[in-house]
């Protein structure tokens, strides 16, 4: 049942090159939209792409990194036709090079373990403090996503480029990334709607930037500090710059980041979550910090964070329900949002546990599913069992 085990669906990714560094922006006969650093100073990745009128594309590509990496600066540019740009870090060490379609993919599947950069406006950049770096250890496999649509009526060739800046000496601190994405939304027809997501964050860090990312349902949005200090707040779903904050914002330890987006639906059709921005939604808080926290913390997928629910079921009804909604999506996303509040907090950590324990044996309901959750994700599944309304 992919709702089930769901939960974080894949965005994707692409870049074009040799083996070991992907190409400058000076292939054929296209102008350079960002000039390359220097020899030494820094590494370029790129892609061009043609598109269709009409197209949505999703492709993706790794990069190999064969010396250790100490970043300092990104800076990036795109040009018509890509609706964002992400550079995944993964746990890979040795993946093919050549392009391919990744529509859909999960992150488990890519080995994606963490983002290092993310953008949704044509141009921008992220600087670190000084003695702070994002760090690639050598042998790092990177996956840069650009996610393609061409809104038009006639084709285009689309192009990106991603400058990523060393430092000059080692940095002292390791940089991170959130990439907190809430898996569980559904618009109803012709109705509006609310998803919320709260992520706790277990020891103190300085936030550089921070941004939202919704689709074109989207009409409004909140991300809160314990509920008081607004990170971010905007009424957009494209062309969303970047906040970036001046001094740096502190998160105290055993602090929660809670952020929210509201929609209006469409006449004729429920959406629920998903990588495309014309079939589907998306609610996420996506902010650079430091230091680097846990993998898990990054992704809002340790203990104790999730998307938070006001429905009346309890997570075991819940449960219930998604096992009899079968492959409806939009059922099994319905049932998770039905979720009641003292309910959620179980729901999500089942969720979670399931995704990245379970996700191979439970995308279809069975024994195998069963004994995964069981044997896997037991004080998940207990506390499920036991939570109320």
């Amino acid at each position: 049942m992919r709702k089930l085990s769901l939960v974080i669906p894949m965005l994707v990714v692409a870049a074009c090159g040799s083996d070991d560094v992907p190409a400058g922006p000076d292939a054929g006969d296209v102008a350079p939209l960002l000039d390359a650093p220097p020899e030494g100073a820094g590494l370029q990745l790129g892609l061009d792409v043609a598109l269709a009128a009409g197209d949505e594309l999703e492709q993706c590509q790794y990069v190999r990194i064969d010396d250790a990496l100490e970043i300092a600066r990104f800076e990036h540019v795109y040009s018509t036709g890509s609706h964002h740009l992400l550079l995944y870090q993964t746990d890979l060490t040795e993946a093919p090079t050549d392009p391919f379609d990744c529509t859909g993919a999960q992150l488990t599947e890519l080995g994606v373990r963490g983002i290092a950069y993310a953008a949704q406006v044509p141009g921008g950049e992220l600087a670190y403090p000084e003695d702070v770096a994002l760090k690639f250890p050598a042998g790092s496999v990177l996956l840069m996503q650009t996610h393609y649509l061409n809104a038009g009526l006639e084709d285009l060739d689309a192009q990106v480029r991603l400058n990523l800046w060393f430092t000059e000496t080692p940095a002292a601190i390791e940089a991170g990334t959130l990439f907190f994405y809430d898996w569980a939304i559904v618009v109803p027809d012709g109705e509006p709607a609310t998803a919320r997501m709260q992520c706790q964050i277990p020891s103190e860090i300085d936030l550089v930037f921070g941004m939202s990312h919704m689709h074109r349902r989207g009409v409004g949005y909140q991300a809160t500090l314990d509920g008081d200090t607004m990170l971010f707040e905007t009424e957009a779903w494209q062309g969303i710059e970047p906040r970036h904050y001046a001094p740096h914002q502190r998160v105290a330890a055993g602090s929660s980041i809670e952020f929210h987006c509201d929609y209006q639906g469409e006449a004729g059709r429920t959406i629920i979550e998903g990588p495309s921005a014309e079939a589907n939604e998306m609610c996420m808080f996506i902010a650079s910090y430091y230091p680097r926290l846990d993998p898990a913390v990054e992704l809002c997928a340790a203990p104790g964070s999730g998307p938070v629910f006001d429905g009346d079921r309890t997570c075991a009804q819940t449960v219930d329900c998604a096992r009899a909604a079968a492959d409806d999506l939009i059922a099994q996303e319905q049932c998770l949002v039905d979720t009641c509040a003292a309910s959620s907090q179980p729901a999500a950590d089942l969720m979670t546990c399931m995704f990245y324990s379970c996700a191979d044996a439970c995308d279809q309901l069975g024994a195998a599913c069963d004994s995964c959750v069981l044997n896997r994700c037991t004080d998940a599944f207990g506390a499920c069992q036991t939570a109320s309304c």
